[in-house]
């Protein structure tokens, strides 16, 4: 599972997947998004790394820009977010 800040990411991503390509696995993990499909062509692999990457720039509450947090669990957000998770 992940947080509805990174739903961008992935509209954009489930934007350019071929139909052919079977999505095994979506979820976070040490604050970044990780995206698990069966074989594809490698412009998609490129799309998923460039997602993967962009997500680590994301808070992934709210969608703004954030970077990874260390809060026992990395999660990357926002400085609010950050701040209402150290409460």
């Amino acid at each position: 599972m992940v947080g509805k800040g990174w739903s961008k990411i992935l509209d954009k991503l489930y934007d350019v997947k071929p139909r052919n390509v079977y999505v095994m696995q979506v979820k976070e993990k040490y604050g970044g998004l990780r995206f698990y499909i069966g074989s594809a062509e490698k412009e998609f692999f490129d799309a998923i790394d460039a997602a993967e990457k962009e997500s680590f720039k994301t808070c992934e509450e709210c969608g703004e820009p954030g970077k990874p947090r260390d809060l026992g669990w990395i999660l990357t957000l926002c400085e609010k977010h950050y701040q209402e998770r150290l409460r």
